[in-house]
């Protein structure tokens, strides 16, 4: 009866394995193509970054129009990038520019 059982068993796999749907994953080949790229911000980032202009140079700006020191910054991110510097005038008074950071 055992005997029976894997014979059926056996023939039911061969069977399953020569079925259409599984012949075709079978052949399937890899097209590197049709892969869709991830999500993300990957590309814009790096499109972003090319845009944004140096602090150095917003920096020599800043101290060509008003003189002064810089002291610190942050880089707002949104529709269109700012830096937000904190300068201090030569007058001693601390002041915070914002600045578009874009080209």
């Amino acid at each position: 009866m055992r005997f029976k059982t894997l014979l059926l068993s056996a023939l039911l796999a061969s069977l399953a394995a020569a079925s259409p749907a599984s012949a075709q994953s079978r052949d399937r080949v890899f097209q590197p193509n049709t892969i869709m790229p991830a999500q993300g911000r990957g590309d814009d980032n790096r499109r972003q970054q090319a845009e944004i202009c140096p602090l150095r140079e917003v920096v020599n700006e800043l101290r060509a129009q008003h003189g002064g020191e810089y002291i610190a910054h942050r880089l707002e991110d949104g529709g269109r990038p700012v830096y937000v510097i904190r300068w201090r005038m030569p007058d001693g008074q601390v002041r915070d520019f914002r600045v578009s950071a874009s080209r």
